[in-house]
């Protein structure tokens, strides 16, 4: 999985951005979605994604930023906003 090509990223105080030039639509990112995309860009595979987040967030509640971790990449699939080459 690799965000599409149309799809910029940037990472905010509050998160992160993602811009899909097409539709020139802005999605604003809470931090858990914002890591998920770091995770995207760096290659992580899609089911290591959500334990991955848990280990880091373990403190905060890692079982929920799994489950939030899980819906935001199916969000993106659906908005068409990842590859899945």
């Amino acid at each position: 999985m690799k965000l599409a090509k149309y799809v910029k990223f940037r990472q905010e105080k509050f998160g992160g951005v993602l811009f899909e030039t097409r539709s020139e639509k802005v999605y604003a990112l809470n931090p858990t979605a914002a890591a998920v995309v770091r995770e995207i860009q760096a290659g992580t595979p899609e089911g290591e994604i959500p334990a991955r987040l848990e280990a880091e967030y373990a403190a905060q509640d890692g079982e929920q930023i799994g489950r939030e971790a899980r819906a935001f990449t199916q969000q993106l699939r659906e908005q068409g906003l990842v590859d899945e080459s």
